[in-house]
């Protein structure tokens, strides 16, 4: 039995992986604490891949992000902020956000999108403030905003919307 005892001991000081409280990993260049990831001001092209999948709030603010794909945000199901203001996104690829049904705010503000849909949206179920002031959006499509429970959607400086 010690023995038994003596080989367990060894395999969990040798496998960190195993013990409890150890955290996912953090991208580099960024801060993880609690339920957040702060990556903003770091010259990211691309949201980061090795996000713990438990992360709340997301900051990517003040980048080069380009644009939003469907795997970026696949493995995050529990956002609730996700910040992506001052980047260069000019595209946000239908179905990017079909995995954020936590999602409650969303900021796109600042960015240099031209058109939105409502496929680019689906998934945003819960989403209540959008911004989007800072673009270029030229027009809305009908139904774009179709499904959102949103209470404040902010674009051109000349349009505010309020539910």
């Amino acid at each position: 039995m010690a023995v038994g005892f003596g080989l367990l001991l060894s395999l969990l000081l040798l496998s960190p992986h195993t013990l409890v409280g150890v955290s996912p990993p953090c991208p580099a260049g960024c801060r993880c604490y609690s339920l957040t990831v702060e990556c903003g001001s770091t010259d990211l092209r691309d949201i980061p891949r090795l996000v713990p999948p438990s992360t709340q709030t997301i900051f990517l603010q003040d980048n080069v992000i380009s644009q939003i794909r469907r795997v970026d945000l696949t493995l995050l199901k529990h956002l609730h902020y996700l910040y992506l203001q001052n980047n260069t996104i000019s595209g946000v690829e239908p179905g990017s956000f079909h995995d954020q049904s936590q999602l409650l705010e969303l900021a796109l503000n600042g960015n240099r999108i031209h058109l939105l849909t409502p496929s680019m949206l689906q998934g945003l179920e819960q989403l209540r403030i959008l911004y989007l002031s800072g673009n270029d959006i030229t027009r809305l499509l009908d139904y774009t905003f179709k499904g959102l429970q949103v209470k404040h959607i902010r674009t051109h400086r000349s349009l505010h919307l309020a539910t």
